[in-house]
């Protein structure tokens, strides 16, 4: 693979919304090395529309953003999208055995709707769930750049059956004890390496292990444990012990009998509830599922539990669930518990219209000036507000500043 892969990103212009989050992909692509076709680059006013659509041919890779829309104007072969789509379907077939070109990508809505009649039959990368963006997005730069994800290993030769699971009972037991001294924190790095193992990814401020179902948050003061995730991985393994009390797979009647009620809720997207728990001056945030969820989690139910973080009141792990909670008691007109000042010290409009629309919370960032940023997109106005929480002397997370935008206003 060339080290500056040319890729073009094929999509439908849904919405301002739409062609922002795909914008957004291309920039971060770019600044890993990718050299991105896209028209909102690309195409100018005067510029030949077919030859741009052309270098579809001459790309090593083709970017498939798919939506409802999408679908309806590629089946259809209406507008740009459909041109393009009868130029990428001849190429698709003449290698369609051995594709590694085009990468379908599901960015909203179901298969069935979203994703093209001939496409169905090919998989796809599943970008709908913001949640995980990190994990999809170093997914899709793998494929970009032709890496493989996983090694597969060399075949071995049959077991000693006695002697396989008499070890692995030993093996499971100190393997308990040893997860527990994560799961209670304030070890370092290097401890979490000897007990977990070398991580599959490294994001700086947290690890991914994959064959544990956990990441681990570390703080950025120092190297310590201040965080733990357990949810499913990419390897499809989910974390079997408990958190607190609480496992993947229960009920919030289960979770409500052993801890009783939370101390805040909130909705960080269509399909999530968020459970916040405040416990020996930690937070244990359990996410529940409150509709039906994606394909890769079609085992779990309605009302279980999908996800469990615990952490220090100052960890970044606890910056989406405190802003969550934060809408959810600006929508209630209750008393707002992570403010650092007074209502009247915060440039925005606390009864403003726009909090009591759905909204999707964006990856959190560390900020320039200290502390992180959690960005929220309420998506019927477009509004976009930003909450600068700040860790008071390293021990727990406040609210600094709130500002709103509007993608409007962005793109002038």
């Amino acid at each position: 693979m060339n080290q500056n892969p040319k890729v073009f990103i094929h999509y439908s212009w849904d919405s301002e919304v739409h062609k922002i989050w795909t914008l957004y992909l291309a920039n971060r692509l770019i600044s890993d090395g990718v050299d991105v076709i896209i028209d909102q680059y690309d195409l100018k006013l005067g510029s030949n529309n077919n030859y741009f659509m052309e270098k579809i041919s001459s790309a090593a890779k083709v970017l498939l953003i798919m939506t409802p829309e999408y679908k309806i104007k590629a089946d259809n072969r209406t507008s740009g999208v459909g041109y393009e789509y009868q130029i990428i379907t001849t190429e698709f077939s003449k290698n369609i055995a051995h594709n590694n070109k085009f990468i379908p990508i599901l960015r909203t809505s179901e298969i069935h709707l979203s994703i093209p009649t001939f496409l169905q039959s090919f998989l796809h990368l599943d970008m709908r769930d913001d949640n995980d963006y990190e994990k999809k997005y170093i997914e899709l730069l793998q494929n970009i750049y032709d890496e493989s994800t996983i090694q597969k290993p060399s075949i071995g030769s049959k077991p000693d059956f006695k002697k396989l699971e008499h070890n692995n009972l030993s093996i499971n037991l100190q393997q308990n004890l040893d997860v527990n001294k994560v799961l209670a924190l304030g070890i370092t790095k290097s401890q979490t390496h000897k007990i977990l193992g070398k991580p599959e990814t490294d994001e700086g401020i947290f690890e991914t292990y994959w064959s544990h179902g956990l990441q681990i948050y570390y703080n950025k003061h120092w190297d310590k444990v201040d965080g733990v995730l357990a949810r499913r991985q990419p390897s499809g393994i989910s974390f079997e012990n408990d958190i607190i009390g609480v496992s993947l797979g229960e009920t919030f009647a289960e979770v409500k009998a052993k801890l009783g009620n939370p101390l805040n809720w909130g909705l960080p997207n269509p399909f999530t509830s968020f459970a916040f728990y405040k416990i020996d001056k930690r937070f244990l945030t359990i996410e529940l599922w409150r509709d039906t969820p994606d394909k890769e989690y079609a085992d779990f139910k309605i009302g279980t539990v999908y996800a469990i973080g615990y952490c220090e009141a100052h960890s970044v792990l606890a910056c989406e669930p405190i802003v969550a909670a934060t809408i959810e008691e600006i929508r209630a007109n209750k008393k707002l518990t992570y403010l650092e000042r007074k209502l009247k010290d915060y440039d925005i409009d606390f009864k403003s219209d726009f909090f009591k629309e759905n909204y999707m919370v964006c990856p959190t960032y560390p900020f320039i000036g200290g502390g992180y940023m959690v960005t929220i997109l309420f998506e019927e106005s477009g509004t976009l507000v930003d909450f600068w929480l700040y860790d008071l002397s390293w021990s727990y997370l406040v609210i600094r500043m709130i500002i709103h935008r509007n993608i409007a206003d962005i793109e002038k």
